[in-house]
């Protein structure tokens, strides 16, 4: 056999194998897809909040173009007790197609979220959470460690969002003697998140996500009493306005002054009894 013949023969069975090989790295890939894809979002979670972050499970239902995500935990920040910070028992997703780039997102529901508050001389947890989700939205994903995976280009638009029925429960507080019963949060809705940017990264868009979902749990607990015993300064760089303190603080002083009010009327009663 010629050296001519020789090489295109070697040539055709590398060329079989490498076509072997990608049918079966695809083949690999398709079958593999949830583990995958929940592989990529808890390396975008965890760099978006920073924080490790774990999900359950993550079902890919290209026929119906949705998303499954399950038992979702976000791990406290260092220095605070209970090991996880937040946890969500579903997410749902809706996309109106898996073959662009930008991928859309009509709806993203969440359901099922339990919020756990800790108090202590640094701040709340979720404080430091909302300030690394906002400096990582601000940024963008300029400093992912998965930058250069070709994943870490994907970007992604959500037309709406919506978290529904979580509840937060304070752990701990700088308050003694603190009625620590756990709270409603007010249902969260977002809308548009990457539509002016045609499509953000990944990661920004769960930094922009959950830094307004933050705020909101933020709110929540200061409304609640939670935060109180904090400094302006500190409740202000995690979100709570000024505004809302004030107007907190202006109805208790009211409240205050109303119980004295009553408590003088009941004693002049009691002068002519």
């Amino acid at each position: 056999m010629s050296v001519v013949k020789k090489t295109a023969k070697f040539s055709l069975i590398l060329l079989g194998l490498f076509a072997m090989l990608v049918v079966v790295v695809g083949g690999y890939m398709y079958m593999n897809r949830d583990a995958l894809a929940k592989d990529f979002a808890e390396k975008a979670a965890s760099h978006a909040l920073g924080v490790p972050v774990t999900i359950g499970e993550v079902q890919i239902l290209l026929d119906q173009l949705r998303v499954e995500v399950s038992d979702i935990a976000i791990a406290n920040p260092p220095g605070y007790s209970k090991p996880h910070a937040i946890t969500v028992k579903r997410v749902n997703i809706a996309a109106e197609s898996f073959s662009t780039n930008p991928i859309t997102f009509s709806n993203i529901d969440v359901d099922g979220t339990q919020v756990n508050l800790e108090v202590n001389q640094k701040g709340p947890n979720l404080g430091y959470l909302k300030k690394t989700a906002e400096a990582r939205s601000e940024t963008g994903a300029s400093a992912s460690p998965s930058k250069t995976e070709a994943k870490a280009n994907m970007k992604v638009i959500v037309r709406e969002f919506t978290l529904t029925g979580a509840q937060l429960n304070p752990a701990v507080t700088l308050l003694q003697n603190q009625d620590l019963s756990p709270v409603k949060v007010a249902d969260i809705r977002l809308n548009g998140i990457g539509e002016k940017e045609n499509g953000v990264l990944v990661e920004e868009a769960i930094a922009q996500i959950m830094d307004s979902v933050l705020e909101q749990f933020n709110e929540s607990a200061n409304s609640a009493g939670f935060l109180e015993g904090l400094s302006l300064d500190m409740l202000n760089d995690i979100g709570v306005s000024t505004g809302e303190v004030f107007k907190k603080n202006l109805k208790k002083s009211y409240d205050k002054e109303v119980d004295k009010f009553k408590q003088g009327i009941d004693g002049l009663k009691n002068m002519f009894e």
